[in-house]
């Protein structure tokens, strides 16, 4: 694996991040599924609604919906639901990171994944680390 820094920027300090990434076909493959369909959904319609409200009160004014896309949301940056989960809950909002609680964060994520095609369900997406981990999100 070769190594990639990754410069993040936020509304205030940039932060680097030192991530590897793969050299082959093969390990790209290897974290890649093959879908971002469940048959069960990830989460509901009323959580991404909920998570695109506070997406837009307190995110917004740095995030444009573009840049929330597969570019900057998965692979590289993000492998794991838990992963993007991680960074939004311990550095933002900008000015009070950690602030808000973990539904709120859990909904920010669902709004995200609805974004990028994941498939809505009958139950919420909740804040449980593991859960979180076995949602990968792939490589653009």
């Amino acid at each position: 694996m070769s190594v990639l820094m990754i410069q993040l920027a936020s509304c205030a300090v940039p932060q680097t991040v030192i991530q590897e990434v793969p050299e082959s076909t093969e390990e790209v493959l290897s974290v890649v599924p093959t879908s971002v369909s469940d048959p069960d959904g990830f989460f509901t319609r009323a959580q991404a609604s909920r998570g695109e409200r506070r997406f837009d009160q307190l995110c917004a004014d740095c995030h444009r919906g573009v840049e929330i896309r597969r570019i900057w949301f998965g692979g590289q940056s993000h492998q794991t639901a838990n992963s993007l989960y991680e960074v939004i809950s311990t550095t933002m909002p900008d000015g009070n990171p950690g602030g808000l609680n973990s539904d709120q964060y859990t909904d920010i994520v669902a709004f995200l994944l609805s974004l990028n095609g994941y498939s809505e369900g009958q139950n919420e997406l909740h804040s449980d680390q593991e859960i979180l981990e076995g949602i990968r999100i792939p490589l653009p």
